[in-house]
């Protein structure tokens, strides 16, 4: 940059020599030094400028220099420190996971209560057990009832009649049951045309985990064997039928 600069200068110079021998006007020759005088002035303003980037640049790099000497220094200090530390062997300890046992309750499947095709059940109302059918094939549940009285009570109607069984082993003679009516349906006995009307009766019962309510068809059951029976209404969500086996959930 300073060459070209010195160049420009010197033909500058022979330029402006020249113009002197042609044109030795005092005016000319005035303005000839003046412009050279700017020219120095621009070339020594630009000498200066660019000898200040420079030490600029020189001052940067090196700074840059010192701080990879720093780095430099702090990697042979790790480095040093880490060939010099002992290296330390964790042992994991196994632990052993107890085995859950599991618990097989033949009384139950799947969250649902397993039945026999006979079972024993509690009626809450003559706090007694009676032995019950387990009838997958019908719809409805029935309870053996005798001497039916209806009644009204709270504006409601209500079945007054005697449970007691002949099948029924160490039951007393007489077991009056009151239970309030839900609904009537009308029964076809398969020996006659005309229909029936019988009430049903709500009650509560137990049978192994079950605690329900459940409805019964008050019906005359005494020439039958079981005294009550079990309909599909009262276990379809609660329980399975074991056709195959008897009193699974026992009293």
């Amino acid at each position: 940059m300073l060459g070209r600069s010195v160049t420009l200068i010197a033909l500058t110079l022979i330029s402006g020599c020249s113009m002197l021998k042609t044109e030795p006007s005092p005016q000319r020759e005035t303005n000839t030094l003046t412009a050279i005088e700017m020219m120095e002035t621009n070339v020594h303003f630009r000498l200066n400028r660019m000898s200040q980037q420079i030490n600029e640049q020189n001052e940067n790099i090196a700074k840059l220099e010192k701080e990879l000497s720093s780095m430099s220094e702090e990697l042979n200090k790790v480095a040093s420190v880490s060939s010099s530390k002992p290296e330390v062997i964790v042992e994991k300890k196994i632990v052993p996971v107890p085995q859950k046992t599991i618990d097989i309750d033949p009384k139950t499947a799947h969250g649902k209560v397993i039945l026999g095709e006979e079972e024993w059940i509690w009626l809450d109302s003559v706090q007694s057990f009676f032995k019950a059918r387990v009838d997958t094939g019908a719809t409805t549940s029935s309870i053996n009832a005798l001497d039916i009285q209806i009644f009204e009570r709270d504006g409601k109607q209500w079945a007054k009649f005697n449970l007691s069984h002949s099948g029924e082993e160490n039951q007393p003679a007489d077991q009056i049951v009151e239970a309030p009516i839900v609904r009537w349906v009308k029964i076809r006995q398969s020996s006659a045309d005309d229909t029936e009307r019988r009430p049903v009766v709500e009650m509560w019962l137990k049978l192994g985990k079950l605690h329900e309510k459940a409805q019964f068809t008050l019906a005359d059951r005494t020439q039958m064997t079981y005294p009550v029976l079990l309909g599909r209404e009262f276990f379809k969500d609660v329980a399975l039928v074991d056709v195959g086996k008897q009193f699974i959930q026992g009293r």
